[in-house]
């Protein structure tokens, strides 16, 4: 009999009605204000409330009764309709196909449950769901494979092979559907038949229970059931054999011990019962089975319980004793569903079981697979109504304390007994209020919302005790200051006044303005009334106050700050405007017109006609500016031009707007001398400024825009021959094209007589017929072609001559520069690059051509760029964005030209100077460390300064990019080699070489002359150095120079250091062999110098006695032998030019297109 209750449905019931109960009680209590309850009434309807809930819990108790008698009446009903289904199934005999089973068996199973359970026919039986070999599952159950399900007493036996295929995901598909915990227990079979075959691997037992948690989207525990197949099987067979355990870890251990101790307990039990009935051998044959596969199953529980496919929690294994042969055929497909309802309970082999899973099934439990809309819906209501709950309560306290800090801060305001108190709490006020309309404007914070947030209310209540409070101690000094300032204006005359200059105008105009914006709130402008509210001074701070003149600045300042950004607010019809002293604001704006009249708005006026537009012209890009020609692999912009600012949009449209915005003089006065009358103004003034305004961010435009240019670059000769191609065909050339696009957008706003009447000067000047071009009546000034001058004087365009009212001719230096010309040398670099692409080795020719630049020649290639960089220099600063389109194609053609006479040059300076210098010196002292010295001669034939190999090689290979400038080699300042870069370490240690080379072979041979001298040193009362052919003695008398030369004339070249100490006799040390004895000792020495000729040489022989040595040295060049240690590990750099040396040029960077509004006053 199934003892499961309905309390579940009484918990949830009354977990709901607490629910409610609770948000009701919330809700009257804080909202009961609004319906006139005072706290009495929310006391007395709290305790209604609870009086009500412990009622409705007391009758929970009595519909959970009600629910139990529904079910007993449904199970009544599920008898009579069992009869009824019994004896028309056992009239029909006809089959149904396996689709049919699969679809029928399922609903079946649902009408059941409901008619055994009722409502409540999902959960009071357990759900099994048993996996495993076909045939022993029949065996197990007979009806149970065919069917699908079985019924027992307490359990639910569903069957599901254990080979899952999409039929059987259909079904554990279905399985799911009926229950939000689809099944309890997962019994799994450890066999593949009723053989003696070892069990199955645990890898597929793993797989098949993944499969089945993934299509029912829940782990339920497992159990695993192992069938003995038995010769003789009595009635104990149907016992409950096996393990059970709740813990979801398992050990091997702990199995195996237990496995073993029920073998031993079955074996114990099967003796017994032999003794008694010998029949009963069950118990004895388990346990010998056990034993048998203790150690395979020990394995098998372990390994599926520790699987990586799918942790499942393994809870048990039980055996099942069955016979070795069947003894009943199975109940065919066609019988689904008389099969399981024949009755209401019927018997089932192994019924005690099957029981035993169901109820230890309730003291474990399953988990969910993945996310279930369900749980996830549960969930988020539950962690809502917390929030909610937290948020309330969070959100009571909050807005309790801010309603208590505003009602502090205006009781602070009532209570302040002077002006010093005042001033604190007006400005406390200020804060508050801001801090609350910070709130109301970007949100209150989280923990004040759910409905109870009250910052806008407090305002409401705050703002009418701010107004006269600020009206009160603030507004009012401050008014009469500035009337008292506007009052001394209006007494002064027109020429005092204008005796200040434009300041004293502006003075006075700013004061009437913040003057009217304390009575017009429509007109404040916090940013502009906060600095002259703040230099009035007011409210004076009292003598005796207890703030500070700095604190009482800082707060008059923080005060008026809050008033000036709250002047246009306005709450409940209350505002803090204060009403002005008309007579007097009349008497000022007369004064101040007489003195700079009134100005209008012509820069909104232009404005307005830009926007309307804009919306009739978009941007115009290169492409759409091109028209047929295409810049597609040679220069291209990202940025666009304005529509507006085009010849098409000038005529069509902007000149006409202009026009009759000069006809209808639509400008507007200024507000603050809004009474005064209307200033004078002729419409062609008005449309001069119009037009010049427009002019003037035209050209500024059109600067932006053709600035932006880059030239494409095309690393190879072939590619630079093919742009160059391009570029200089009169017919297709982009450039003739762009150009041709300027000069007709250049010639915006000029008229065809005065187009016409430049060509007639022109041609006066050119016949000479115009003898004194100065006395000339100037002809129409053409607007563009001032800002558009040079880039019109390389198209030769008459629009220059126009421009130019006075007839002067352009200046010399442009004169042999055009567009013609360029074209001309761009097509000549073209055909002279052709010529090396056509030869037999590009490189070769290339690199002769490039080498003869470099070596200081001139060439055609070096004309060719000088004549792009005059032209682009010809354009100024205004145009040198654009100009450096124009130079960059000739500036390419060199580089690609230039690059391998670089790499040549890198391999002649390797393979002559780098490998001979490497051979002969680089594995010598000074050069490595080696006991071999270096030949002084083949130094002096390699870095002597004037016929030296390193020398000749820079002076005949690399004149005309460095030359020598005094003992250094610099740079040269041509730009013959642009787009080379020379090797930082060359250059650097070009100039060591020479710089040491210079003292070394002064007359060519290597002499060095130099002296030393001793130096006092406490505790050493004689030195001796022996340096080739000559000593030096110091014996503590008095100093004095002895001359030196190195390297000397001796055969023999030792260099050694002896000295004696007060408590010693005579040492000897540092002894160095060869001609370079003497630079290894100096390089051992610590060098101090004390000016440009003398060092301090400072050596410790002995570590033991730290006693140094020290000597002065003197040298007559330089550093004297001390310029030969610099030479220590020097290596000859291996090039000259560094790769990739190609600088871009960097346009101008682009200006805004429109002018500011003080170019048009």
């Amino acid at each position: 009999m199934n003892k499961q209750k309905v309390r579940p449905a009484g918990l949830f019931i009354g977990l709901a009605v607490t629910m409610i109960f609770l948000a009701l009680s919330i809700t009257f209590w804080i909202r009961g204000s609004r319906f006139g309850w005072s706290t009495e009434v929310r006391i007395i309807v709290e305790l209604l409330l609870l009086s009500a809930f412990l009622i409705c819990i007391l009758l929970v108790k009595y519909l959970e009764l009600a629910i139990q008698q529904v079910a007993s009446l449904r199970v009544t009903r599920w008898v009579l309709r069992y009869d009824t289904r019994a004896r028309n199934t056992s009239s029909n005999d006809g089959t149904m196909n396996t689709l049919d089973v699969t679809i029928a068996k399922h609903g079946t199973l649902r009408q059941l449950l409901r008619d055994r359970h009722g409502w409540r026919w999902r959960y009071r039986d357990r759900w099994i769901l048993i996996t495993g070999n076909e045939q022993l599952v029949e065996r197990l159950s007979p009806a149970l494979t065919s069917v699908g399900f079985a019924l027992t007493p307490e359990a639910v036996l569903l069957y599901i092979p254990s080979k899952v295929d999409a039929e059987d995901q259909d079904s554990l598909t279905k399985i799911r559907r009926l229950r939000r915990r689809p099944v309890d227990a997962v019994v799994a079979l450890t066999g593949d038949a009723v053989t003696t075959a070892p069990l199955i691997p645990p890898h597929e037992l793993a797989q098949t229970l993944s499969r089945i948690g993934r299509a029912l989207r829940w782990a339920a525990p497992v159990y695993l059931l192992d069938v003995a197949p038995l010769d003789d099987v009595g009635r104990e067979a149907h016992e409950a054999v096996g393990l059970m355990w709740t813990r979801e870890r398992i050990h091997a251990g702990d199995v195996g011990a237990s496995l073993s101790a029920l073998s031993n307990t079955l074996a114990d039990a099967g003796v017994a019962r032999l003794s008694t009935h010998p029949t009963q051998r069950t118990a004895a044959a388990l346990s010998q089975h056990i034993a048998r596969i203790h150690d395979a199953l020990t394995s098998l529980l372990s390994e599926t319980a520790a699987s990586q496919q799918w942790r499942h929690a393994v809870h048990g294994v039980l055996f099942a004793p069955l016979a070795s042969e069947p003894t009943a055929p199975a109940a065919p497909a066609s019988d689904t569903a008389s099969v399981a309802s024949r009755a209401p309970h019927p018997t089932l082999p192994h019924q005690t079981l099957w029981q035993t899973v169901a109820r230890h099934s309730r003291k474990v439990h399953g988990r969910r697979v993945g996310l279930s809309l369900s749980s996830i819906a549960a969930w988020f209501a539950t962690s809502a109504t917390i929030v909610w709950i937290i948020g309330v309560n969070l959100s009571g306290f909050h807005n309790r304390a801010t309603l208590s800090s505003a009602a502090e801060a205006l009781a602070h305001w009532h209570r302040a007994p002077d002006r010093t108190q005042q001033m604190l709490a007006l400005n406390g006020l200020g804060r508050h209020m801001d801090t609350l309309e910070v709130r109301e404007r970007n949100g209150a914070p989280w923990s004040t919302r759910f409905g109870l947030n009250r910052d806008g209310a407090i305002l409401d209540a705050m703002w009418p005790v701010y107004v006269g409070a600020a009206q009160t101690f603030l507004m009012t000094p401050v008014r009469h200051a500035l009337e008292g300032r506007l009052m001394r204006l209006a007494s002064l005359s027109d020429a005092e006044i204008a005796d200040g200059g434009n300041m004293q105008a502006d003075a006075a105009h700013n004061t009437l303005e913040a003057y009217l914006m304390l009575a017009t709130p429509s007109r404040v402008n916090a940013n502009f009334l906060t600095p002259h509210l703040i230099n009035t001074a007011q409210p004076v701070r009292p003598n005796r106050s207890e703030l500070s003149p700095g604190t009482w600045a800082d707060l008059s300042a923080q005060t008026i700050t809050f008033l000036a950004s709250h002047l246009s607010t306005e709450r409940g019809g209350l505002s803090l405007a204060m009403p002005a002293d008309r007579a007097l604001v009349a008497s000022t704006r007369q004064t101040i017109i007489s003195v700079r009249g009134i100005q209008n708005s012509t820069d909104a006026l232009y404005e307005k006609i830009i926007d309307d537009a804009q919306a009739k012209y978009p941007p115009v890009s290169l492409t759409s500016l091109l028209g047929d020609t295409t810049s597609h692999g040679l220069f291209t912009t990202a940025q666009t031009l304005p529509g507006v600012y085009t010849r098409a949009a000038f005529e069509e449209r902007i000149a006409r707007a202009i026009d009759a915005a000069g006809a209808a003089q639509d400008v507007t006065g200024d507000w603050v001398l809004s009474d005064a009358q209307r200033a004078k103004s002729s419409p062609s003034d008005l449309k001069a400024k119009l037009r010049q305004r427009y002019f003037d961010d035209f050209a500024r435009a059109w600067e932006t825009f053709l600035n932006s240019l880059h030239w494409q670059s095309a690393p190879t000769l072939t590619g630079t021959v093919d742009q160059l191609l391009l570029l200089g065909d009169p017919q297709r050339s982009p450039m003739v094209a762009l150009m041709n696009a300027i000069h007709y957008q250049a010639s915006t706003g000029i008229s065809s007589q005065s187009l016409a009447a430049g060509l007639l000067d022109k041609a006066q000047q050119l016949v000479g017929n115009d003898k004194d071009p100065a006395t000339r009546e100037p002809t129409t000034v053409v607007p563009l072609g001032g800002r558009f001058g040079p880039i019109l004087r390389l198209t030769g365009s008459p629009l220059v001559s126009t421009a130019n009212s006075a007839g002067a001719p352009p200046p010399a230096s442009a004169a042999d520069l055009s567009l013609a010309r360029y074209l001309e040398r761009v097509t000549a670099m073209r055909l002279k690059l052709q010529q090396m692409v056509s030869a037999p080795d590009p490189d070769a020719m290339s690199r002769v051509a490039a080498q003869a630049v470099l070596q200081g020649k001139t060439s055609e290639i070096a004309d060719s760029r000088d004549y792009a960089s005059r032209v682009a220099a010809s354009l100024g600063g205004q145009w040198a964005g654009f100009g450096a389109v124009l130079q960059a194609p000739l500036d390419q053609a060199w580089q690609v030209v230039v690059q391998p006479a670089a790499a040549s040059l890198n391999d002649i300076w390797h393979s002559a100077i780098v490998a001979d210098w490497n051979t002969t010196l680089g594995s010598r002292y000074p050069f490595t460390d080696s006991d071999n010295d270096a030949s002084l001669p083949e130094m002096a034939r390699f870095m002597h300064p004037d016929g030296g190999v390193i020398a000749q090689f820079v002076a005949t290979q690399l004149a005309g990019v460095i030359e020598r400038q005094g003992d250094r080699w610099v740079p040269t300042q041509g730009q013959h080699h642009g787009g080379l870069a020379l090797d930082s370490e060359f250059l650097s240690g070009l100039n060591r070489l020479t710089r040491v080379a210079n003292v070394l072979f002064p007359s060519g041979d290597a002499r060095v002359r130099f002296d030393l001298r001793g130096v006092p040193t406490p505790g050493i009362t004689d030195v001796r150095i022996v340096l080739s052919d000559k000593d030096f003695h110091y014996f503590n008398q008095k100093e004095e120079w002895v001359p030196f030369e190195w390297p000397g004339q001796a055969i023999e070249n030792v260099t050694r250091v002896e000295w004696q100490t007060a408590h010693g006799g005579l040492r000897a040390a540092l002894d160095a062999q060869g001609r370079f004895g003497l630079i290894r000792l100096l390089e051992r020495a610590q060098r101090e110098p004390h000016d440009s000729a003398r060092y301090l040489l400072t050596w410790a022989p002995d570590q033991a006695t730290d006693t140094p040595l020290r000597v002065q040295m003197r040298s007559e060049s330089g550093a004297g032998p001390l310029e030969v240690v610099e030479l220590r590990h020097f290596v000859l750099p291996a090039r000259i030019f560094a790769a990739g040396t190609v600088t871009p040029r960097v346009a101008t960077p682009a200006k805004s297109p429109r002018a500011p509004r003080s170019e048009v006053e």
